[in-house]
């Protein structure tokens, strides 16, 4: 099969949640026999060290063009009425080559990562060339970002909440442009499919790839281990930090559930590990015991010693990986119902759901002080990620998808090798 993807960033180094996705859908595809080529336009100034090493860690070829300055991209969004996630990633350059991939190469079938590459395949031109060649579309919506950005509006003051509203409402009417263009849509979870299931029309092109966890990177050796510590614990967040959702939980965190945590354990630290931290991530440093670290280059150790993952979502759309990954390390979570969503878990077994400030602190003090409650929660969390969230079954799904057949009965190709944790 020969697929071409448009990436709306360039998917290396796997290290933030929709590159890590597609990341791994691009591996799999090559190491299964498929020819893909990568479109991506470039935006950071690194990106074009990101998409050579693509290149050479994955043997694929990697056609890019850096994008205009943003706001003249955020501009042409205002002054032709288009969403500005759409205008955000287009470039007339990358355009003439998608044009040309399609009618110069044996194309099988066309992939878009997110609603914002939808720009280079809705317009008449290159729509109409995909369809004179047969091309199968599939769009990996991931999530609906149109319900994104509704949410942003409703937790942002004016001008800001006007802006997201215009985006909301554009990106909306964006979408099912595409659920009615293409030929499958692709999202991360069942909550975000459930939102479209009471349309008739889509109920054979939409579909649930979920996001995976590479257990065999993350699989704890905790047999030597003294967590938890009931004295000094370590609490922790990851992520990039100068995203909306992950600013916004770690601020809220700090100032209504963090001075509750230090009284009880003066000793307490949560650290929020990430690139990018925004200024106001930064000052959060000024609480006592709160360290915030910028980039590091392998988080992994921040996950092996840390006592607890707390991820406070106060906004959030999709599958948090962060939570999936936690769970792969043997770190029990707590979070909020928001960053529960998505993930099939059950509250009390695989994670705890907190929302109030008095919830988080009930559930702090019952896993560093109930080991027992500690390890049962680790065991069932890991147990989850390694049945149910892995790569290789969620993109053999994609493939299926790809190519035009039923997902239905693909069944489970769980990861093997694993020892049960210790339970003492």
């Amino acid at each position: 099969m020969n697929v071409l993807l448009l990436a709306h960033r360039v998917p290396f180094p796997p290290n933030k949640g929709e590159k890590i996705r597609t990341y791994h859908q691009l591996s799999q595809l090559i190491k299964h026999g498929h020819n893909v080529v990568v479109v991506t336009p470039l935006e950071q100034a690194e990106d074009l060290q990101h998409a050579d090493a693509l290149k050479a860690k994955l043997n694929v070829e990697v056609v890019h063009s850096t994008l205009s300055m943003r706001f003249l991209r955020l501009a042409r969004g205002l002054l032709t009425g288009k969403p500005l996630t759409v205008t955000n990633f287009h470039n007339a350059k990358l355009q003439r080559e998608v044009d040309r991939l399609i009618s110069e190469t044996d194309c099988d079938v066309l992939m878009c990562t997110s609603s914002g590459m939808a720009d280079y395949v809705l317009n008449q031109y290159t729509l109409k060339k995909i369809q004179q060649r047969g091309i199968r579309l599939v769009m990996d919506f991931m999530d609906l970002d149109s319900l994104k950005w509704k949410q942003y509006a409703e937790q942002k003051p004016w001008p800001l909440s006007s802006i997201y509203k215009r985006e909301a409402a554009l990106l909306s009417t964006t979408e099912s442009e595409i659920l009615d263009t293409f030929d499958a849509s692709v999202f991360v979870s069942a909550d975000e499919k459930s939102l479209l299931d009471t349309n008739p029309l889509l109920k054979n092109k939409v579909h649930v790839v979920t996001n995976g966890v590479d257990a065999e990177a993350y699989y704890p050796d905790i047999k030597n281990q003294t967590r938890p510590s009931a004295t000094s614990p370590t609490l922790l967040f990851t992520g990039v930090m100068d995203y909306f959702p992950n600013e916004d939980a770690v601020i809220w965190f700090t100032e209504n559930v963090w001075p509750l945590i230090i009284i009880k354990y003066p000793s307490a630290k949560f650290i929020i590990a990430g690139m990018r931290p925004s200024k106001k991530v930064s000052d959060l440093t000024n609480n006592k015991g709160v360290e915030v670290t910028g980039f590091v280059d392998d988080i992994l150790p921040y996950y092996q010693n840390s006592d607890l993952m707390v991820a406070p979502f106060q906004v959030a759309r999709g599958i948090q990986n962060k939570v999936l990954q936690a769970m792969a390390s043997g770190l029990p979570v707590i979070t909020s119902p928001a960053g529960a969503a998505g993930i099939s878990c059950t509250d009390g077994e695989h994670l705890v759901v907190a929302d109030t400030a008095a919830e988080y602190l009930t559930a702090i003090d019952e896993l560093l002080n109930n080991r027992q409650r500690y390890r049962d929660i680790q065991m069932a969390g890991l147990e989850l990620v390694v049945k149910d969230y892995s790569w290789e079954n969620e993109n053999t799904k994609l493939e299926i998808i790809l190519i035009g057949e039923d997902t239905s009965n693909i069944k489970p190709n769980l990861a093997k090798g694993f020892e049960p944790l210790p339970t003492a």
